[in-house]
Parts: structure tokens; C-alpha cells; sequence
């Protein structure tokens, strides 16, 4: 399926979400036993967001094309840290982590990732 018929969300929508994303993993991780995986990787994800250059960015630094290529990353990292066994993950941690990484997917696949023409941030 070509992007263009599957990608309607603004970026600037989906570092929103990203920070929202970000905030529930960390939030999750206040009630973890063992926080440090959950709020390690929350802080990822709101970093991926921030370092971003779409509107929603703080510092711009990061092309969409690049962050694009780093949300897959993180996913990946989501779903490996919830169920590898060489850090304490918590009950919280191994629902969370998951969950997150699918909600970060059916982001990614919805989001239009293109520069706008013109050099515009939209």
C-alpha cells in the first residue's frame, strides 16, 4: 500500500502522541517495582519526539525520514525489554512496554512522514 493512502495523521499530531506515549511509560513506571526500563524507554520515546523537527519539536535536530527509521527502533526495543529476562522488568513494565510498542505502531503507520513542499513545518 503506497504511504499516501494509508498516512492522513499530521507529524505534528504524531509527536504528540509520541509525548503522550512517552508520559504513560514513564507514568507506568512510578508504580513499577523496578522502574528504570520503563522510564529509560519512556524518556526515549519523548526524546525521539523532542529531537524531532516537525512542529511539536523542541530542538529540530532529527529529519522525519531519520525518525521514522528510530520509531522502529524504539518499537523494537519496547516489545525486546518487555519480555528479555536480563533486566527487572515489574508486572506494570511487561503490560506497558508492550502495549506502548502497538500504540506507537498504529502511529507510525498512520503518520505522514513526508517534508511539507516548501520547507513549511506542518
Amino acid at each position: 500500500m503506497p504511504d499516501a493512502d494509508r498516512a492522513n495523521l499530521p507529524f505534528w499530531a504524531h509527536q504528540l502522541a509520541e509525548y503522550l506515549i512517552g508520559a504513560v511509560l514513564i507514568g507506568s513506571a512510578w508504580y513499577s517495582p523496578e522502574p528504570a526500563v520503563q522510564a529509560g524507554l519512556g524518556g526515549a520515546v519523548v526524546a525521539n519526539a523532542a529531537f524531532a523537527d516537525g512542529p511539536a519539536g523542541a530542538f529540530r535536530v532529527v529529519g522525519r525520514p531519520l525518525h521514522r527509521w528510530i520509531d522502529l527502533a524504539i518499537m523494537v526495543l519496547l516489545l525486546v525489554a518487555a519480555f528479555q529476562g536480563w533486566f527487572g522488568v515489574g508486572t506494570t513494565g511487561r503490560i506497558a512496554l508492550p502495549l506502548m510498542s502497538a500504540a506507537l505502531f498504529v502511529l507510525w503507520l498512520r503518520t505522514d512522514f513526508d517534508d511539507p513542499p516548501g520547507g513549511q513545518k506542518k
